[in-house]
C-alpha cells in the first residue's frame, strides 16, 4: 500500500507546483538547485519537495538530482517523517547507488524502519519485518562496515519483541486465557531495560 501512496502524493505534489513556482520554469538547472538548497536552508521542506519535482520535470537527467534525492532524505528524517524520507532513499538507491553504496542504503532503511517505531508495545508485524530485514542484511552483507549498526538495531528489535510478548503473555493470563497465554510466555534477559513509553501512551495499551 506505502508503494501506491507514496508515488500519489508526490504526483499531486508535482500537479500541484506548477502553480506555485512558475517562476522556475524557464530557470536553468543550476538555479532550480540554488532556490532548492535555499528552501532546505530555511527548512522550507515542503518547498524543497516542489522545486525538487520541478527539477525532475524539467532536467530529468540533472546531475543535481542525486544530491537532492539525499538531502530530502536526510530532511526528512531529521523532521521524522520517516515514509518521504525512506521514498527518497530508495529513489536514491534505484537510481544512483554503487555497488559499494548499496549496503548503507539497506542499513539505513533499517534505521528508518527502527526509529519509525515509536509505540513500544503495538504493532508486532513491524517489530518482526524489522527483525527479518536484520537477519537479511546478515546474509546478503556480513562483510559490510555497517554490520555492528544492523547487529544492535537487530538486538533492540529482539528484546522489544521479548517485551511485547510478555505484555501479551499477562494480558491474556488476566482475561484468564490460559492456552493462548502460554504462547507469549518468553523469559525476559536479566538486567535488560524495557522500552520506554510515554505515560499519556500507556493508558491507552493495557
Amino acid at each position: 500500500m506505502r508503494k501506491i501512496i507514496l508515488p500519489l502524493l508526490l504526483g499531486a505534489l508535482f500537479f500541484g507546483c506548477s502553480s506555485k513556482n512558475e517562476n522556475l520554469s524557464n530557470l536553468s538547472a543550476n538555479a532550480i538547485h540554488k532556490k532548492f538548497i535555499q528552501a532546505i536552508r530555511y527548512k522550507n521542506i515542503d518547498k524543497a519537495d516542489n522545486i525538487y519535482l520541478e527539477l525532475e520535470a524539467q532536467y530529468p537527467g540533472s546531475m543535481y538530482i542525486k544530491t537532492e534525492l539525499l538531502i530530502l532524505y536526510y530532511a526528512h528524517l531529521k523532521n521524522e517523517e520517516f515514509e518521504l524520507a525512506k521514498f527518497y532513499l530508495n529513489q536514491y538507491e534505484k537510481r544512483y547507488a554503487s555497488i559499494k553504496e548499496i549496503p548503507w542504503c539497506e542499513y539505513e532503511k533499517i534505521r528508518v524502519d527502527f526509529l519509525s517505531y515509536q509505540n513500544a508495545y503495538t504493532n508486532e508485524g513491524k517489530i518482526l519485518d524489522i527483525i527479518k530485514e536484520c537477519k537479511k542484511f546478515n546474509l546478503n552483507y556480513k562483510d559490510s562496515t555497517f554490520i555492528y549498526e544492523v547487529n544492535t538495531i537487530y538486538v533492540k528489535a529482539l528484546l522489544t519483541k521479548l517485551y511485547l510478548d510478555d505484555k501479551i503473555y499477562h494480558l491474556y493470563k488476566k482475561e484468564g486465557k490460559i492456552k493462548a497465554a502460554q504462547k507469549y510466555r518468553v523469559k525476559i534477559p536479566k538486567d535488560s531495560i524495557s522500552p520506554k513509553v510515554p505515560w499519556y501512551k500507556k493508558i491507552f495499551y493495557w
